[in-house]
């Protein structure tokens, strides 16, 4: 079973779960004094990292690879749709039209998707973008920390995760803010995230606010599914602060027969396991769960990776370490050469000297003895095996230093900036360089810089494709025409 290390930093604490598979394990929790977080919005990563460190060698959360929640505050939500695309056109389509229908600038935004389903002449995209500022301070604070994210998710689509039923609305209540999710079919339809702000310390002040948002969020879900109304029958499920509260239960109904309970965890609950303080993390843990565990569907169907691109952990670049190795194996064949040759030559030279004292010997007897004969055979092979392998040393030598020059040339064009090297193929006269970029532009960038180091004669772009995880796959051959004889 996998394990999940999770991490939420809110404003008022920082909580981490590690889970195995669907069994919480170690989790744990320390306050934070005010200030520190505003608004999901890290202000003092240093002072934040240190709490991490804390928390985490409290509750025996290892450091390392780890799955990070984001505040909803500011984040915006939509469900779009699209004429049918070719793969490769989706992604610019989807940022276009995420552009035109959040009516924010994007250029302050991460923008996270995801293709729910395609027709023949439509597809369903549902979009997630969060404040860039919150998500990078969030990143540099887990770093300092020790840690490294692979997986963030915005934490009112970690707690639609958690649903075990097709129609519900959560309403999780922090202590500095809550959150509603109106989820209908595994999709979150409608998401608010509202911060407390006067009313944090006031639990009357806070249900009366969550009871003033929880209908205006219904009323916004009616307005646009006039067939499928949010009838008594849809339950609301609280977490967080108002879990273990029954006596304001009823208030949040607003006089309506709808159903209030308490939102159950999908996962085990131990001894002392408060799972509903820990609802966003279980769904972060979930995101591990579902990949193991193919067909949940009982979750929601929004299961993207919201750490933007330039955060993932990416592959080491081959050229990396393709130059040093390459480096040390011909200085290894360049030795092995040497010796051999050297080896060769001693051997010949004491043959020679036995040689000739067989030579002397045998014109003095006047006789050509049969060993004589032998002898001048292995001189002769022997000559030959020096000769040869003294002329693959001289090759060898040659082409050692061409084709790490090829290679160095090769990974001093990465300074470009947004290109990964997968694999390159070296036959000497040709070399195909392919790998991953951020874009059309960065491979662009990459070929302008090969063919300004003036080492290869032909820079030619072979092939570019959309890959699966957003970036730009591509093939580039290098060429180098062989020189005229002198």
């Amino acid at each position: 079973m996998r394990v999940a290390n999770t991490i939420y930093i809110g404003d008022t604490d920082i909580r981490v779960l590690m889970t195995r598979g669907r069994n919480p394990r170690r989790w744990g929790s320390v306050p934070l004094e005010p200030g520190l977080v505003r608004d999901g919005l890290i202000l003092d990563e240093k002072v934040v990292a240190d709490k991490v460190k804390e928390v985490c060698q409290s509750y025996g959360i290892g450091s390392g690879r780890i799955i990070a929640g984001i505040s909803g505050i500011n984040c915006l939500y939509r469900l779009i749709s699209l004429p049918a695309l070719p793969k490769e056109l989706l992604a610019e389509a989807v940022e276009r039209e995420a552009g035109r229908v959040l009516g924010v600038s994007m250029e302050q935004l991460y923008l996270s998707w995801q293709t729910m389903s395609s027709l023949p002449d439509e597809t369903l995209v549902y979009l997630a973008a969060a404040p860039k500022d919150t998500v990078d301070a969030l990143i540099s604070t887990l770093r300092r920390a020790g840690f490294n994210p692979y997986l963030m998710d915005l934490v009112p689509l970690a707690l639609a995760r958690t649903i075990t039923e097709p129609r519900a609305i959560v309403v999780d209540v922090q202590p500095a803010s809550f959150d509603i999710v109106i989820v209908t079919e595994g999709m979150p339809q409608v998401v608010r995230s509202v911060p407390l702000g006067g009313v944090a310390g006031s639990l009357e002040g806070k249900v009366s606010l969550v009871r003033e948002e929880l209908n205006r969020a219904i009323t916004f879900y009616d307005s646009g599914h006039g067939d499928k109304l949010l009838d008594a029958s849809v339950p609301i499920l609280v977490s967080g602060e108002l879990a273990g509260r029954e006596d304001v239960w009823e208030m949040l109904a607003s006089g309506q027969e709808r159903s209030v309970r308490g939102l159950p965890s999908p996962m085990e609950t131990p001894d002392g396991f408060p799972a509903e303080w820990y609802m966003a993390n279980i769904g972060l843990a979930l995101k591990e769960v579902m990949a193991a565990e193919k067909g949940a569907i009982e979750y929601s169907e929004i299961n993207f990776n919201a750490l933007p691109l330039r955060f993932i952990p990416r592959k080491r670049p081959l050229s990396e370490f393709l130059l040093i190795p390459t480096i040390i194996v011909g200085i290894a064949l360049v030795v092995f050469a040497a010796f051999t040759v050297m080896g060769t030559s001693a051997q010949t030279s004491a043959l020679r000297a036995e040689l000739a004292s067989l030579n002397q010997r045998a014109i003095a007897q006047g006789i050509q003895p049969q060993t004589i004969i032998e002898l001048n055979n292995k001189v002769s092979a022997l000559e030959a095996s020096a000769g040869s392998f003294a002329a693959t040393f001289d090759m060898f030598e040659g082409r050692r230093d061409e084709l790490n020059g090829d290679l160095a040339e090769i990974n001093k064009a990465l300074s470009v900036g947004g290109v990964d090297l997968e694999k390159v193929n070296h036959d000497g006269d040709t070399a195909v360089v392919s790998g991953l970029a951020d874009g059309e532009n960065a491979v662009l960038r990459y070929a302008r810089s090969l063919r300004s180091s003036g080492r290869f004669d032909l820079v030619v772009i072979s092939a570019v494709h959309l890959e699966e995880e957003g970036r730009m796959g591509f093939i580039i051959t290098l060429t180098k025409e062989e020189a005229e004889p002198l």
